[in-house]
């Protein structure tokens, strides 16, 4: 199977973390716990951005380009994690080293997962704010709400809290009974349902289709690329896939478009006041603070964890990098994250898809998609660095992201869908310097057929 071995030695990879078929579970219990990660902060935050811009009929288009596009890069990873059974950390060694994907993959997850909890803890304290000042008359400044609800967030993330399990089952299903409800509100009290199908976007709210598509895509992609961590218990490929796609697009799609929908019909697209203006204010706090609560908590014992591997400890010598990671993702809730959300979700868009462009390239590609090929080497894997960096570099060059930013504006090549470009271009740049640097080649076609230690179909 292996045409020649160079001097670069690649090894096999430790399979100390491989889900056994004997922990397998069915793709119906899997795209479930995806569906239910679908309805969040940042879910209303770019529904509400893409109905006011877009009117809901340019938002389900820019939603189903903008998914589809993730979905199918995600299923590319969930299969090869069917395959392996390993977690994405374990994923990436092959493609940029064991220890490029120990510090790098593990910088990138921490500084992505505590972005998102500063996101989700601003958007929760502005919220509380406003709803204490409209409805009971006490004034409390966001920043103080969110320092307060992102303490309670980090402190049950490094102690522990079984009560996050119970709170997760009825968050996002309560999140979503919400927005539903607040959709049917304002179209009753509204006595037409005109004034949601009849919107017609203003020139100065007005976003057009290819942004878009980008936001869409930054919503998702860094759940896409990481999508070896649930993928891995699916049994075979064709569950992988199922898992991803019925799990990811049609909840996915309702939550965003019932998002658009109650912004359209209230004229409101700030989250804070949104969840105030439904009828049920009180309730509709509730479930976006439990819904972040529950995401955040994860988000921020992921950041802690992914660090203390990078600095060489255990699970155990993660509760003070979680602490850190929290305390900086409240300190960016403070100063106004969510300022520059569009420009975060930008860059989101710029990251993931390159990084799975370069898992795609070495899983599929190189190595056949054959089991048997998985091997990395030992320090950091240059072409794989090269790879990424030359993705991510393209997509954030034509996404328009410098475009925004004060002087920066000459660096803005704006092209075609961004994601695309990074994902193509960190692609066909692993495969040219891979084979351009002589390392280890693998015969044959791609394996269709995923092996249990057989093999493959050629």
């Amino acid at each position: 199977m292996n045409a020649r071995r160079q001097a670069n030695k690649q090894v096999p990879i430790d399979m100390g973390l491989r889900i056994s078929q004997a922990e397998r579970k069915t793709w119906v219990s899997i795209a479930l716990v995806r569906a239910g990660a679908m309805f969040s902060a940042p879910t209303l935050m770019v529904g509400a951005a893409l109905g006011i811009g877009m009117a809901l009929s340019g938002a389900a288009l820019a939603v189903l380009c903008g998914y589809g596009f993730v979905v199918l890069y995600m299923s590319f990873i969930a299969m090869q994690a069917s395959d392996l059974g390993l977690p994405t950390a374990i994923l990436t060694a092959p493609s940029l080293g064991k220890a490029g994907a120990r510090y790098l993959v593990a910088l990138i997850v921490g500084i992505v997962t505590i972005g998102w909890f500063g996101v989700q803890t601003a958007v929760c304290g502005s919220s509380l704010s406003f709803m204490l000042n409209d409805v009971f008359g006490i004034s409390l400044a966001p920043q103080i709400c969110s320092v307060l609800l992102g303490i309670l967030m980090l402190v049950t993330a490094v102690i522990g809290f079984d009560g996050l399990k119970w709170i997760s089952t009825i968050a996002a299903p309560l999140l979503m009974a919400v927005c539903i409800y607040g959709v049917g509100y304002a179209l009753l009290s509204s006595g037409s349902t005109e004034v949601l199908f009849g919107y017609v976007a203003p020139a100065q709210d007005a976003i057009g289709f290819i942004a878009g598509v980008h936001m869409a895509i930054g919503l998702y992609a860094f759940a896409g690329c990481t999508a070896g961590d649930f993928a891995r218990f699916a049994p075979t490929r064709k569950a992988a896939v199922l898992s991803t796609v019925l799990g990811v697009l049609p909840a996915g799609f309702i939550a965003l478009m019932a998002a658009a929908a109650l912004a359209i019909v209230t004229g409101i697209d700030d989250v804070a006041v949104l969840m105030n203006s439904i009828g049920l204010p009180l309730v509709g706090l509730i479930a976006l603070v439990l819904s972040a609560w529950t995401v955040n908590a994860g988000n921020v014992y992921s950041a802690g964890l992914g660090f203390a591997v990078m600095l060489g400890q255990d699970e155990s010598g993660s509760k003070l990098t979680t602490l850190v990671s929290g305390i900086v993702g409240i300190v960016l809730a403070v100063v106004g994250i969510l300022d520059q959300f569009q420009t975060w979700l930008s860059v989101l868009s710029a990251i993931a898809p390159a990084m799975a462009g370069v898992m795609i390239a070495d899983y599929w590609i190189i190595r056949k998609a054959n089991p048997n090929n998985f091997q990395a080497c030992e320090g950091v894997s240059l072409v794989g660095v090269a790879a990424l960096v030359a993705g991510m570099l393209c997509a954030l060059l034509t996404s328009g992201t410098f475009a925004v930013i004060t002087g920066l504006a000459w660096l803005d090549f704006s092209f075609f869908i961004a994601p695309v470009n990074g994902l193509v271009i960190a692609i066909v740049v692993y495969v040219m310097a891979y084979k351009l640097s002589g390392q280890m080649s693998y015969l044959g076609s791609v394996c269709i057929k995923t092996p249990e230690q057989t093999e493959c179909e050629r």
